[in-house]
């Protein structure tokens, strides 16, 4: 049985400001990207987990991305664990008592379903299982896309920035709760985070590809995806990257 947090998602009415931050500035390489119905997404790698970009697409077929950032701004969107046996996973999420919603499962190549943030602690959680690797695919399958117009595997994003020489890393995305016990029931006991860490109010869950979820009691703050800390070459710092809340740490030696 396995379960891997896969990426962090921010969505964006543009992405080019702030993937030429994440490239230029922290290194983050670019990996792939695409489109679909509602948005086109692309994923730089950070670390501890991929950060995906969204950008409305075609929101006269779906508006889901075009409604967040209207009723949000700019900011995290969503938490995506891979599975290798979603159905598997989604009964195992009836059983614990979540109702996954916008489930989908009629394409072996994507296969997702969701939980809402009023079950997931104010984050939405996408639980997905794929059986392709995005990083690998036949170009065949991407000009035959390209094709079509609008779907598939493409470059869409403009070109980013050289790469930072000195790069930055993603340690970790830190939710807050108002109900750890509840959080932990998500993270670890249906999604299989492993302890690696506590402290006073938190818990850090890792993943075996890395990743790593803090879950910290809210105290009066609003739940959801808190911030992304990071380690780099330089003094603790804190910045708002694609609305987003970035807090950097010195680089252990």
């Amino acid at each position: 049985m396995k379960v891997d947090l896969d990426h962090v998602a921010l969505g964006l009415h543009e992405v080019g400001p702030t993937l030429s931050t994440l490239v230029g500035e922290l290194g983050t390489p670019v990996l792939f990207g695409g489109a679909n119905m509602g948005f086109k997404a692309m994923q730089v790698a950070a670390g501890a987990c991929r950060i995906e970009l969204l950008e409305p697409h075609n929101v006269d077929v779906n508006d889901f991305l075009a409604r967040f950032l209207e009723r949000n701004g700019e900011g995290p969107h969503h938490l995506t664990f891979k599975t290798d046996d979603i159905r598997r996973d989604l009964a195992r999420a009836e059983e614990a008592g979540f109702v996954p919603v916008n489930v989908l499962l009629g394409n072996e190549w994507w296969q997702e379903a969701f939980l809402h943030p009023k079950q997931a602690g104010g984050t939405v959680v996408q639980l997905a299982q794929s059986a392709i690797d995005p990083t690998d695919i036949d170009p065949e399958v991407i000009q035959a896309a390209n094709d079509r117009g609008d779907l598939g595997p493409m470059q869409w994003w403009p070109d980013p920035p050289a790469p930072s020489e000195h790069p930055a890393r993603l340690e970790r995305v830190v939710v807050t709760t108002e109900d750890v016990d509840a959080a932990m029931n998500l993270y670890e006991g249906l999604l299989l985070g492993t302890t690696s860490g506590f402290g006073d109010g938190w818990v850090d869950l890792s993943w075996p590809g890395g990743g790593c979820i803090r879950v910290e009691a809210a105290a009066g703050r609003p739940q959801g995806i808190d911030r992304l800390e990071w380690t780099h070459d330089g003094p603790s710092i804190e910045r708002t990257i694609g609305g987003a809340r970035f807090e950097f740490y010195p680089r252990s030696a």
